[in-house]
This record gives structure tokens, C-alpha cells and sequence, in this order.
């Protein structure tokens, strides 16, 4: 899609201000926030309960990856109640998947695990200011790096579960997924500032909330190696 025709799917409606839109946005990051912590709770085997099997765990995050890539393409996903919908049942789904996987590190490796999610924040923070400090119009950048943002949730939950982000090669891996991520983030907030409506909300905290698992995933990974 050329950069100079890029525009917003769901712009077509009075803007709100600024503040109000981001209020909105990251209300819902941090309830799907929650949605992900609980299903991770439920995931990792609370009480004497044992965590999910591998084979369940996958299944909940690969169903979690298909919605997210049905949600990029067919419109009637991205916007309402039914999208809202789409982002709880995803960051639920992604909870259940993570959740015995970050069981595991919190009874072997816990400083990894605390390491990730402050450092997660740290770098999170910093795009949402870049990107909203930015001055230049990034949309253009939303599709590829929307599409870089799902190819690498399936790459890092990959890298998780089976153990591939060992060494040097697995590092790097990482490391570019969590920078997209980052630089993913930023566009967000950039167009969050500059041109979204409310009718953009849902999606946008979708790829906000995508964004800061692969952060903290690929950190994890990164932390957890040492």
C-alpha cells in the first residue's frame, strides 16, 4: 500500500481530543493487561492444580494468533464491542498459553521474569512518548509493522515454548522482535496523537497491547538466557 494513500480504517468520526482518546486506549490495553495476567494465573496451575500440558498451552496461543490475524483483515473486527470482545479473548487466550511457560521461570529463573516485565515497562513508557512527541505523520508505517507484529508473536511464543532462544542467533532474534515491537509502539501513539478517532481505539490498544507482549516475551527470552 503506498505511503502517501495510507489512511486510518475507522477515521471517519468527530475527534475526540487527545487526552480522552488516550485515556480510552489505554484503559483497554490494561484491562486486556489483566485478561492476560489471569489467564497466565489459570495457565500456570494455581493452588495443587497442575498447569496446562504443552499441547493446551499451544492450542490456546495459536487460536489467540488466528484472531489476531482474522482481526487484521476483516473489518467487523476492529471496531466495537466485537472487537473489544476479540482483544479480551486473545490477551486471555496468550495468558493461558504463557502461563506454564512463566510458571517454569518463576520457580527457576524468578529474577528473569522481574527483570522482563520492569524493563517491558521502562521501554514501553519510552515509545509512547516518542511516538507521541514525533511530530511526523507515521501511518504509513501501521500496515507492515501491524503485519511485523503478528509474524512475531507467533516467532517469539515459538522461541518460549520450545526453547529456541538459546545462543547467539536466538538472541538477535529477540532482539529485532522486541525493537519492532518497540518501534510498532511508537507509531501508535503517533497516531494516536495526530489523527485517530474513537472508532480507532480498539484496534490501536489491539497493536499497543500486542506490542508489549513481544517486548516482554523477547525479553524474557533475552533474561532468561543468562
Amino acid at each position: 500500500m503506498p505511503s502517501s494513500s495510507y489512511s486510518l480504517p475507522y477515521a471517519s468520526t468527530q475527534r475526540a481530543s487527545y487526552g480522552a482518546i488516550l485515556s480510552q486506549t489505554m484503559f483497554l490495553v490494561a484491562l486486556a493487561i489483566g485478561f492476560l495476567v489471569a489467564g497466565s494465573y489459570v495457565g500456570g496451575g494455581p493452588g495443587d492444580t497442575a498447569p496446562l500440558g504443552q499441547g493446551a498451552a499451544m492450542a490456546c496461543t495459536v487460536s489467540a494468533i488466528v484472531l489476531l490475524f482474522a482481526q487484521s483483515f476483516v473489518g467487523a473486527l476492529r471496531t466495537g464491542p466485537v472487537a473489544m470482545g476479540v482483544l479480551f479473548i486473545v490477551a486471555l487466550l496468550l495468558g493461558l498459553g504463557l502461563g506454564p511457560v512463566l510458571q517454569e521461570y518463576l520457580q527457576t529463573q524468578p529474577e528473569a521474569v522481574t527483570k522482563a516485565a520492569a524493563t517491558t515497562a521502562l521501554v514501553v513508557v519510552a515509545a509512547g512518548a516518542g511516538g507521541s512527541l514525533v511530530a511526523k505523520d507515521l501511518s504509513a508505517w501501521m500496515k507492515p509493522l501491524s503485519i511485523v507484529l503478528l509474524v512475531a508473536v507467533a516467532v517469539s511464543w515459538g522461541m518460549l515454548v520450545f526453547g529456541g532462544g538459546g545462543g547467539i542467533a536466538g538472541d538477535l532474534v529477540s532482539l529485532v522482535i522486541g525493537a519492532a515491537s518497540a518501534v510498532a509502539i511508537v507509531v501508535y501513539f503517533n497516531v494516536l496523537r495526530l489523527q485517530a478517532t474513537e472508532d480507532d481505539v480498539v484496534w490501536i490498544a489491539t497493536g499497543i497491547f500486542v506490542g508489549i507482549v513481544n517486548i516482554f516475551i523477547s525479553l524474557l527470552n533475552l533474561f532468561g538466557n543468562r
